[in-house]
């Protein structure tokens, strides 16, 4: 930019055709411009994507939000003096104006008919294009006229690409030189597992090995998270077959009994770094068989071991019918990791106290709400398969209502779909919250890493801005420990 003004970033949308997940992605954004610090030009229909971008950022204290209806005139900042563009559609030759005066252009998922003309029209301006979310033929389609266009599957990514065409340092390179502080730099990786053990754990491994390369200008992860299942396919008739035994916290992990839990304990120590083991099938030494998920030290030793609580019993009309407990028993006790001594070896000066959940259990806020106010826990971790019916009607809701009621940072570490669409149809979208309950890393639907960076001095801050811990009415109703 060069003037030293204040960004002004353009949302621009589809209005009533805008889909769900469009809205929801233009909130995302309008979030993230706003915590950068840049200004928000947006307006349109009530239920558009420009509006949604303008409730997200208007919920970031001192966001400034420039109101322009498209075609109106009106607006107390010119539209030349747009840095960013974002389209999701409408066409409008006031789109193509502001495209040109612009110095990157996003195009925000699948966009409408005038998108690929406005592109278009970047394009051959000699302005960098950015895909956030965009399905793969448009991914092509752009590519094909410009090589050098970015391809972005999560806000966090679109607005690292954004801010490194502006110029500007992104928050994961400021924080690789900057002092740590209260940052922990994690990596979620959403996979999937077929039929064969040996090669569930090889895949695996290979996956976590990716995951520990740090993202670009960020840091390596000091803690990895695999999903729910990890080493098995999920179904409940097969979950006897994979099951292996897992031993009692405090036991060496590198030479079994588990030879999946073996493979991860082995990576962490190779690598000096924690990880939250997702779940596996357990055969406890009762015979029966459990849902469990396990931590992992840098010394592969093993921190804590969590059975999945609530058993995932359902039967959606016209939807999915699933009953672990046709061959699962439930656990019996919460599991809460306290960060004293620092025993995930994060480096931070007020290590977090970690509360482990196993996806149905993120159903019950109880659960999440004993971990903070009995346990003292910052973080919670919740390795999951939610599917297609489920997940986008709760997934998020779930995710996001958990970190604000226990105002904590939450984890939500997913299986990938798989592709055939014969297997059971996880819901992937892995996802990072803060204990504000917004979305700050989100994955796709398909295998990858998720990195992130967990600013953990938010939660002391969303406890005194609201301090729902001192509120509780005590003479109404209690939370008792089991």
């Amino acid at each position: 930019m060069g003037n030293g003004r204040r960004p002004l970033i353009g949302v621009m949308g589809a209005g009533d055709g805008a889909g769900p997940r469009e809205l929801e992605l233009a909130e995302q954004l309008g979030r993230a411009i706003a915590r950068r610090g840049w200004g928000l030009l947006s307006g349109g229909r009530p239920s558009g994507v420009m509006a949604a971008a303008s409730r997200g950022a208007m919920a970031v204290d001192g966001h400034l939000v420039v109101g322009v209806l498209p075609g109106d005139g009106s607006s107390d900042r010119d539209a030349t003096e747009l840095d960013v563009a974002v389209f999701t559609g409408m066409g409008q030759a006031r789109n193509v104006i502001n495209v040109l005066s612009s110095d990157v252009v996003v195009v925000c998922g699948t966009g409408r008919a005038g998108t690929a003309s406005e592109a278009a029209h970047a394009l051959k301006a000699g302005r960098p294009l950015v895909l956030l979310a965009a399905p793969e033929p448009w991914i092509a389609l752009f590519r094909s006229l410009a090589p050098g266009v970015v391809v972005s599957t999560t806000v966090a990514e679109a607005i690292t690409a954004i801010a490194g065409q502006l110029g500007e340092a992104t928050p994961a390179q400021a924080t690789a030189t900057d002092p740590p502080g209260e940052h922990l730099p994690v990596a979620l990786v959403q996979l999937r597992a077929g039929e064969d053990a040996a090669a569930n754990r090889r895949h695996a491994e290979a996956w976590l090995e990716r995951a520990l390369e740090p993202p670009p200008g960020g840091r390596a992860p000091r803690l990895l998270m695999l999903p729910e299942v990890w080493n098995a396919p999920y179904a409940a008739e097969r979950f006897g077959a994979f099951a292996e035994p897992v031993p009692e916290p405090g036991s060496c992990l590198l030479e079994g009994p588990s030879p999946s839990l073996a493979m991860v304990a082995r990576l962490a120590r190779r690598h000096g770094v924690a990880v939250i083991a997702g779940s596996i099938p357990e055969r406890g030494a009762d015979g029966r068989l459990y849902n469990t998920a396990t931590v992992i030290d840098p010394q592969g030793r093993l921190l804590a071991k969590h059975r999945k609580l609530h058993l995932f019993d359902v039967d959606v009309p016209g939807g999915i019918r699933f009953r672990e407990s046709d061959s699962l028993s439930p656990g019996q006790a919460l599991t809460v990791l306290p960060g004293d001594g620092d025993p995930l070896a994060t480096g931070l000066a007020e290590p977090p106290g970690l509360g482990l959940l196993i996806c149905y259990d993120i159903r019950f806020p109880e659960l999440a709400l004993l971990m903070r106010h009995r346990h003292g826990c910052s973080l919670l971790a919740c390795p999951a398969a939610f599917n297609t019916t489920t997940g986008p009607r709760h997934w998020h809701l779930l995710m996001r209502a958990r970190a604000v009621d226990s105002q904590c940072c939450l984890l939500a570490c997913s299986s990938a779909r798989p592709p055939d669409g014969e297997s059971y149809p996880s819901y992937g979208h892995s996802l990072v919250v803060d204990p504000w309950g917004a979305v700050i890393a989100e994955a796709g639907t398909g295998e990858q890493v998720l990195h992130a960076e967990l600013d953990l001095a938010q939660v002391a801050q969303a406890r005194r801005a609201i301090p729902t811990g001192e509120q509780r009415r005590g003479d109404l109703y209690r939370l008792e420990p089991a």
